[in-house]
């Protein structure tokens, strides 16, 4: 729980800045669930990019969200593995 938290709140400080430089202005994420998995070892997060401009999108998604939930991992998170299932949402803030 306190990952999730924590992973939200690097979000929202540090990477808003890529995030709106990647997905256009108003873009967000909202972390919906991040649960331990035992039987692999890792962490699965839940993501949702809300994009300001879809034209962007069919370029970078999923793979600059990844890059940036990766980065956000290693900086508040534990040694292990991370699987990402994102989405995504056209609506704005």
């Amino acid at each position: 729980m306190r990952f999730k938290k924590f992973l939200q709140l690097f979000f929202d400080k540090q990477l808003s800045k890529q995030l709106v430089e990647y997905f256009g202005e108003k873009s967000y994420v909202t972390i919906s669930n991040l649960t331990y998995i035992r039987s692999k070892k890792s962490y699965l997060i839940n993501i949702t990019l809300y994009v300001g401009q879809p034209e962007n999108l069919e370029l970078l998604y999923p793979d600059a969200l990844e890059m940036l939930v990766q980065r956000a991992w290693n900086v508040i998170g534990d040694k292990k593995d991370i699987i990402i299932q994102s989405s995504f949402d056209l609506t704005q803030k």
